[in-house]
């Protein structure tokens, strides 16, 4: 191991001569680099090589490839084209100052010749391989620390170094000093040392408290025999109270059952009586049970009658609903085909009178054909003799021969122009006929529309109706299921009432006295508002499986009664006096006696509770409930509860679940028994009363909901009223199609036809333009013709008396163009006609009908159908009906009998209720006797249960449980005998005669001071609080002292081992550290004063180095503070980039000075330094290298400013080979130049 007094070597004065580097990193093969001088300024451009070559000086001199940028392999080359290096090496040539030079080597090698072999280090001194440690230790020897690394600083470290907080410094001085040597055997050491501390601390205290243990044992000791003698005269003097008491209340009772057992005899008779009478009642009432049973019967039979009838006549009330929408829908659906019917007659009348039109028409252009040919034979001869016809013929010859191509253009224009007409006259027809097939389309559409309309309407309507309906059958559906819920909900809460209060009744025994004692209670709450209730009326146990635990908590207390002053509890006292009734204590809230609760005792862990965070009680009666519970304490188990109470040095009062009692002085009452059952079943009496109250609640809330019959019934009318809607709706959903498909096809053909109509108007203004143009020329023509014509005729005209030829020629011309015109007119009426008639016959107004009368027809004979199961339906519901006129009669006849017997048991009642009059009589004279000899039984039993939970036993006259007095034994007879005083079988021989023939004036004095005795002596118990069982503790105590007493020598001794071991490992580790800041913080002021120093600042800057806690500077932070030249002082992190630079590299040649390796290797110092400052670095490092002095150093820097690089002994340049891909390097040697 490394120690702190490695700075005590002789400075070493060796130096690096040469590196030779074989395929590691960026330098392929075998290259060395060097020699290296005192000053080696490594230079090159960004990304030559020159910090792979800072690693490899790294790598030969033991740093951690952590610290080199790459693992084993990614240290070997690799070009990227090549496969890489299977092995790498680097040699170091190191001159010491004295002897031979010695070669360190180290090199890469795969651990197998696997291609997934993994990478070693191999270390050689002189070729002689050897393991790292020895590796180390022999550069150790040369003063080159591998883990401080003194020797290196790679590039960044400058920037880490000046960023370093207190605590990383440090970190730092602990490596350089070699004091983290020191650390993991430190922390161990302190880790024994405070655990030695701590067991001798806590021996010391478990000392000092066997110690106060042993003292209070003894204590306990004395006091536990004091309190068991006392414990014994309380319990003699209990025991001598209540025999005395318990004596002369047998004697009270004794007189009252002589005078109770002459009233009983007078009572039975009248007993004997009242019982006879009631006999009678009864035997009337069940009688009248039995009518009235079969009177339910009847009615049960009827309701049954009629549900059946509903059951098999489901769909009556849905064959009177279709009926009704049936009958609603006939009437227009006749209306309807009424309708229809009128217009199918008025088509035919449409169509009949249209055949006759057309007929006409034919005939008139018959008759036109005929009046034509007549015309053109009249026409045809012309009156003209032989010599002016073959003149007229030659006339007419020659014109034609000089007229003939005109004519033969006229008459082919002729020929166009009458296509054309021809042409426009169908355009017009067409055109006509469109326009009429539009107005009928238009009328068609219109009727549609308003058909849709009205179908939509009557739909919206009968929608709506659907909608409510459904909605009034849902809500119907819901009331019903809801209602059925309900019923069976409060069904099941009665049977779980039921079966409840069926297990309470079990369990519970109520006597006379508990009567008379809540009926007095009752009246009481009544005369005096300050009385509020028993306390197992006013709080409730939390949990069941506490009620026993709590009964003995309170004891008799339980039956005790809250009041709210002293005044109202002596008014109730007078009050029970007065009534004769048993005594009962009260609990004034106002003055009881209540001491705080110790609320450390809700803190006791394990299943401990504290008694009165048990009750659930009104805040208003927290100091009663406080003063009975006070601060016992409830476990679950005996043996939890036994350790609670007596294993501790503080002695509490607890009970365990099933009711056994440790009390503070040391007794311990028995478990579980039934009375002790009995008397916690008293909690349940308020649940009693809500769970019959819950009952009659539930009774009545089932009585209230209403009949689902009527609910029913509304629902299946209205299923069938909906069932009738939704066909309704189907069928004129179904009409609305077929109009509304008619109804599109309709307007389809309106649009087409319209487009048709548009495209018609455009032809016929061009045919009419053609028409026009050709009349024209063929006017122009018809002119020059006639001229010529005119001028050949014109002799002959005068001949012949006519003004010109066309005379005639235009006549007969004029009739062909009146009988065209005549014939078109003709033909297009007859068109319009036969389209009208084709429109017509295409309406296929009978079928529809027909589909109308159909659908009527299916209407009537499903309507004729429902009837006749109406029908059906009323004949078996009469029937019905008669049956349950019978019942009902039946019923009524039965509730007769039932009222008759009604009647007289009325009169018996009343016989009866004058006998328990007479007999209420004698009672309240036997009561007087009874109530005096329950009150004595009641206290006598107080005093019994009293001495048996205090655990005082009695003597008995004989038997082993008999002499027991039960408080709530034995049941009440009506009259008292002998056996009610069995249990009051004890042994008064020992009681002295003194005390047997006291008075009753003497009684009370005596009473009252056996209770102060009593009392006295159980205040001096109370006070005591003693640990019985500290007698066989004491001995045990002191055993255990004297076993703590060396205990504590041992660890007396262990804890001085441990500390003297730490002191040890602590003073070397300080000696270290601060061997190493001594010498740093001495040398840190003067190296930064020479980095610093210029002409005009000739002292420099500060410096200095500062612990934060000199006792243990190792575990705290060094400080770090530098001020530059004219500058103020400041924080490092307020520093400028060149300044932190500077002062941190002051601290680095500080503590290389502490441990000086023989070379310093730096990486790009110089890069965050302005020109000025690297000048004085360079100085620095000049003057360290210089021959002379003993502190001198060989320093090689990589650097790229040549203002730093110009002051160096030799430069080493670094250069990529391009064809290589790898790094070469040369070597300058500046001492042959001078400096210029």
């Amino acid at each position: 191991m490394v120690r702190a007094t490695q700075h005590l070597q002789p400075r070493q004065q060796g130096r690096i001569v040469r590196l030779e580097i074989e395929d590691f990193k960026s330098y392929r093969g075998l290259q060395q680099i060097g020699p290296f001088k005192a000053f080696t300024a490594v230079v090159g451009p960004n990304g030559s090589g020159k910090s792979n070559l800072m690693d490899a000086i790294g790598f030969v001199l033991g740093v951690r490839t952590a610290h080199l940028r790459g693992s084993l392999k990614e240290l070997l080359h690799s070009n990227g084209t090549e496969a890489a290096a299977k092995r790498s090496a680097v040699r170091l040539v190191y001159q010491p100052s004295t002897g031979d030079e010695i070669i360190f080597s180290r090199a890469i090698l795969p651990n197998s010749h696997s291609s997934n072999a993994t990478f070693v280090s191999q270390y050689r001194i002189d070729d002689r391989q050897v393991s790292a440690d020895a590796y180390n230790a022999c550069l150790l020897s040369f003063n080159v620390l591998v883990k401080a690394r003194n020797f290196l600083v790679f590039q960044g470290d400058i920037e880490s170094i000046a960023a370093m907080g207190a605590k990383e410094l440090t970190n730092l001085f602990e490596q350089i000093s070699g004091s983290d040597a020191f650390r993991a055997e430190y922390e161990d050491l302190e880790k024994q040392k405070i655990a030695a501390d701590e067991r001798l601390t806590f021996n010391f205290a478990k000392k000092r408290t066997a110690a106060q243990d042993r003292k209070a044992k003894k204590e306990q000791k004395d006091e536990a025999e004091r309190h068991i003698k006392l414990q014994e005269e309380l319990a003699d003097l209990k025991r001598l109270y209540y025999l005395w008491q318990i004596y002369h209340i047998k004697k009270e009772m004794s007189s009252a059952q002589a005078a109770a057992t002459e009233q009983f005899g007078e009572l039975r008779e009248a007993a004997i009586q009242l019982q006879a009478t009631e006999k009678q009642i009864e035997q009337l009432r069940k009688q009248q049970a039995g009518f009235n049973k079969d009177a339910v019967k009847q009615e049960h039979q009827m309701k049954r009658r009629r549900a059946e009838f509903e059951k098999q006549h489901p769909s009556a009330v849905k064959v009177k609903e279709e009926i009704t929408r049936l009958s609603k829908r006939l009437k227009p659906a006749e209306k309807e085909l009424e309708a229809e019917r009128k217009r199918h007659i008025e088509q035919q009348a449409t169509i009949k009178r249209l055949q006759g039109d057309l007929g006409k028409i034919v005939a008139a252009q018959e008759q036109l054909e005929a009046d034509l040919e007549q015309e053109a034979g009249d026409a045809g001869t012309l009156r003209l003799n032989a010599a002016n016809r073959k003149e007229y013929d030659d006339i007419k010859a020659k014109a034609g021969a000089q007229t003939g191509k005109m004519q033969q253009e006229m008459a082919a224009l002729q020929s166009a122009l009458q296509a054309d007409k021809e042409a426009l006259r169908g355009t017009e027809d067409t055109n006509s006929e469109v326009q009429q097939r539009l107005q009928q389309l238009e009328s068609s559409i219109s009727d549609w529309q308003q058909q849709t309309e009205a179908l939509r309407a009557s739909l919206l309507g009968e929608e709506t109706q659907l909608r409510k309906s459904q909605e009034a059958s849902k809500a119907a559906n819901d009331s019903i299921r809801q209602t059925e819920a309900r019923s069976d909900f409060l069904t099941k809460k009665l049977e779980e009432v039921e079966r409840k209060l069926q297990e309470a009744k079990m369990g519970r025994r109520e006597n006379e006295r508990d009567r008379k004692m809540a009926a007095a209670l009752t009246a009481m709450r009544s005369m005096f508002p300050g009385v509020h209730g028993r306390v197992t009326d006013l709080a409730q146990v939390a949990q069941r499986q506490f009620n026993v635990a709590m009964a003995m908590v309170m004891g008799k207390d339980m039956d005790s009664v809250v009041v709210d002053n002293e005044k109202t509890a002596k008014q109730c006292i007078e009050y029970l006096k007065e009534q004769q009734v048993p005594p009962m204590t009260f609990i004034p809230v106002a003055t009881v006696v209540a001491k705080p609760v110790n609320d450390r005792l809700r803190a006791m862990g394990g299943s401990s509770k504290l008694a009165l965070d048990l009750l659930q009680y009104p805040p208003a009666f927290e100091r009663a409930f406080i003063s009975i519970c006070q601060n016992t304490l409830v476990c679950d188990s005996v043996q939890e509860a036994k350790a609670l109470a007596f294993g501790g040095h503080e002695r509490h009062k607890v009970v365990a679940l099933d009711g056994t009692v440790f009390a503070k002085a040391g007794l311990i009452t028995g478990g579980t028994s039934s009375n002790m059952e009995a008397r916690a079943q008293k909690w349940d009496e308020k649940a009693m009363q809500e769970l019959r109250q819950q009952r009659l609640d539930f009774f009545t809330q089932q009585k209230q909901l209403p009949n689902t019959r009527d609910a029913r019934q509304e629902e299946q009318r209205l299923a069938a009223e909906i069932a009738g809607l939704e066909r309704t709706i189907q069928y004129k959903q179904a009409d609305l199609k077929v109009i509304s498909d008619k109804l599109n096809a309709a307007q389809t053909d309106m649009a087409s036809l319209s487009q048709q109509q548009e495209a018609g108007t455009p032809e016929a203004d061009a045919l009419r333009a053609s028409i026009a143009k050709q009349q024209k020329k063929i006017n122009a023509m018809q002119r020059r013709s006639n001229e010529i014509t005119d001028r050949l005729f014109s002799d002959f005209s005068r001949k012949v008396g006519v003004a010109n030829i066309r005379e005639y020629e235009e006549n007969a011309l004029k009739r062909d163009t009146e009988a065209d015109e005549r014939q078109a007119s003709l033909q297009k009426q007859k068109g319009r006609l036969q389209n009208s008639l084709e429109y017509e016959e295409t309406r296929d107004l009978a079928g529809a009908l027909a589909q109308r009368e159909e659908a009527l027809q299916q209407d009537r004979a499903h309507l004729n159908q429902l009837k006749q199961q109406e029908a059906e339906h009323c004949a078996a519901s009469e029937a019905t009906e008669q049956q349950l006129q019978d019942h009902v009669q039946a019923a009524a006849e039965l509730r007769r009998k039932v009222a008759e017997l009604d009647e007289k048991i009325k009169g018996m009642r009343k016989d009866a209720q004058k006998q328990t009059t007479e007999g209420a009589k004698l009672n309240r004279a036997k009561a007087s006797h009874q109530a005096a000899m329950e009150t004595l039984q009641g206290r006598a039993a107080d005093f019994m249960q009293a001495a048996a939970m205090e655990q005082i036993e009695l003597p008995s006259a004989g038997g082993d449980e008999a002499e027991a007095m039960d408080a709530e034994g034995g049941s009440q007879e009506a009259a008292p005998d002998a056996s009610n005083q069995a249990d009051l079988r004890l042994d008064f021989s020992s009681l002295k005669r003194q005390y047997k023939a006291t008075g009753r004036a003497e009684r009370d004095q005596l009473d009252d001071q056996f209770r102060k005795d009593i009392e006295e002596r159980g205040s001096q118990l109370a006070r005591l609080v003693p640990n019985l069982k500290a007698i066989e503790q004491y001995e045990a105590v002191k055993e255990a002292e004297k076993q703590q007493t060396a205990e504590l020598d041992a660890a007396r001794q262990e804890a001085r081992q441990a500390s003297k071991a730490f002191d040890t490992v602590r003073q070397q580790r300080h000696n270290a550290f601060s061997a190493a800041f001594d010498y740093i913080s001495g040398h840190i002021d003067r190296i930064f004063k020479e980095l610093t120093r210029s002409a005009m600042q000739p002292m420099g800057g500060t410096a200095s180095l500062s612990l934060e806690d000199s006792e243990d500077p190792y575990l705290h932070g060094v400080k770090f503070s530098a001020m530059p030249p004219t500058k103020r002082y400041r924080e490092m992190e307020q520093l400028s980039g060149g300044e932190k630079t500077v002062a941190a590299l002051a601290l680095l040649f500080a503590i290389h000075s502490f441990q000086p390796s023989p070379f310093f290797v730096l990486d790009e110092i110089d890069a965050a330094l302005d020109a000025t400052n690297v000048a004085r670095v360079a100085k620095y490092i000049v003057e360290k290298t210089q021959d002379g002095g003993g502190d001198q150093f060989q320093t090689i820097v990589i650097s790229l400013k040549d203002s730093f690089f110009q002051h160096a002994d030799a430069l080493v340049g670094v250069c990529r080979d391009g064809n290589k891909g790898s790094s070469m390097t040369y070597t300058l040697d500046l001492g042959k130049y001078e400096i210029a």
